[in-house]
């Protein structure tokens, strides 16, 4: 196999050359999904040569588990630049909205790794899990500080809003990913705001 017979002792990765290859690998999962997926489409977006990759890795599957434990880290550790309108009702519809705009494809991708068993299998489902998580902490948190809302346990609006995302996105026949100029987030976004979120927010804040 050509994993067994290039990834041969030499000289050690490049870090910088390495983070390339698992942001490429993202990329390529978020335009195609896992399944279309091929290690010769990551190495070429990211400029390396196919030897360079199963040096490293041994194939599909140890590289796209390497790629989501790397997005996983980086997710815990960095809020990320959410958008802040100064209200918690403006913050979840921005952030919401401009997560729908680049996620859905990278959605369906972690979806279908996330079947797969095993350690990608795992992670993929905990990338899921962060993307929210890690938006209503945020979110939340500011709402707090401002004085709108008292604590609320972040997972819990994270689960709301995963649930009703993914039932969105897998069932709404408007989505259609390979048209950039269809958006059907908008409306789906204000309604799951307004009539969801901020009433779960505001009954547990005054529980």
């Amino acid at each position: 196999m050509m994993g067994d017979v290039d990834r041969r002792p030499g000289r050690p990765p490049d870090p910088g050359r390495e983070a390339a290859i698992l942001d490429a690998a993202l990329e390529v999962l978020a335009e195609v999904g896992y399944d279309r997926l091929t290690v010769s489409a990551v190495h070429q977006r990211a400029h390396a040569s196919a030897k360079t990759v199963y040096r490293r890795w041994s194939g599909k599957e140890e590289l796209m588990t390497a790629a989501l434990a790397r997005a996983v880290a980086r997710t815990a550790v960095d809020p990320g630049d959410l958008v802040d309108t100064g209200s918690l009702r403006g913050d979840l519809i921005a952030n919401l909205r401009r997560s729908g705009a680049t996620a859905p494809a990278l959605t369906r991708g972690l979806l279908a790794a996330a079947a797969v068993h095993g350690e990608l299998g795992a992670l993929a489902l905990e990338l899921l899990r962060s993307q929210e998580a890690r938006l209503t902490k945020v979110i939340l948190a500011r709402a707090v500080e401002r004085g709108e809302v008292t604590a609320v346990d972040p997972m819990l609006v994270a689960d709301v809003t995963r649930g009703m995302t993914l039932q969105h996105l897998l069932l709404d026949p408007d989505d259609d990913p390979a048209d950039p100029d269809d958006d059907p987030e908008d409306d789906f976004v204000e309604t799951l705001v307004d009539r969801v979120l901020l009433p779960v927010i505001h009954a547990r804040s005054e529980a």
